[in-house]
This record gives C-alpha cells, structure tokens and sequence, in this order.
C-alpha cells in the first residue's frame, strides 16, 4: 500500500506532497481522481534524481529516482493547513480517503490537480517544479463532492 498526502491551505505556494510520510520534490505535474463510478485515475509527472522526466501512475507503478526534500512546514504552520491523505495499492476496491485523518465516506468524486507554471509564477513548493514553457500556468485545483443523505450532491473545497 502507498499512501499519498498533500497539505495545503489551498494556495499552491502553500503545499506540500508526501508520499509514504516523506515529503517529494521535482513535482511537475500530479492528478489524482476517484469516483463512485469506478475511475480511479492517478498521474504523477515529476523530475528524477537523474534529471529525467518520468510518468508514472502513483499507486501502481514503481517511482524512480523520487526527490525526497526537508520538510518545508513547522508543525505550528502545518496546523493552519488541510491534510488530504489516500491510501491504496492502486485498486479502488482497497482505497481509502481521509482529511486531518478522519475517514471519509460517501465519496462521489474526488479530483486533485496540480500542475507547475512558468518560472515568473512560481514560489513556495513550486520552486520544485521544473522550468515551464512560455505562457504555462499553474494549477492547483482540489475539489471533493458528498452524497448526502437526502441523496443530493454537495462539492467542497477539499483544501478551503
């Protein structure tokens, strides 16, 4: 089992991603996106130690050569940020999804996108993002949707 984390406050330059309780760097591309259909798709672009672009499928594949960085929150900041966690070996069947790691239920979609932009843009954890193209901006989009009981649909912010 892999366990995925990111912590934010919702802000790109706010955020952190863990993979098995050790913060990465390299990042330049991650989307991750479940839903109550069955879709359990997850992308994962990042620079190698070895300066070679890899696109792996992060519960599933193996990661070579992952840049593993310091920490980049104090335990006093990280208490303002949100801590998104998914667990699995890359079935559906065997995921499970916390925030501040209470389990979640009643999922029906959940997207986290977050994507480097140029290198005018970035700061904070996208000062480990590889340079960007002319005119490529960054994003960083985390959205969660509920089924409630009144079997409506709510979205949330996973990260607001």
């Amino acid at each position: 089992m892999r366990e995925l984390s990111i912590e934010s406050n919702g802000s790109l330059e706010k955020t952190a991603v863990y993979i098995n309780g050790e913060q990465i760097g390299g990042i330049h591309q991650m989307m991750l996106h479940i839903n109550e259909d069955g879709d359990f798709d997850t992308i994962f672009v990042y620079e190698g130690t070895d300066k070679q672009m890899y696109t792996k499928n992060l519960f599933a594949d193996y990661l070579d050569n992952i840049k593993k960085v310091p920490p980049t929150f104090t335990e006093e900041e990280a208490e303002f940020l949100r801590l998104l966690t998914v667990t699995s070996d890359g079935d559906l069947n065997n995921t499970l999804v916390y925030i501040n790691e209470e389990p979640q239920d009643g999922i029906v979609d959940l997207l986290v996108q977050i994507q480097r932009g140029s290198p005018a843009q970035r700061g904070g954890i996208t000062s480990m993002f590889k340079k960007a193209e002319p005119g490529e901006s960054p994003v960083f989009r985390a959205e969660i949707q509920y089924r409630n009981e009144d079997n409506s649909i709510s979205t949330e912010s996973v990260f607001g």
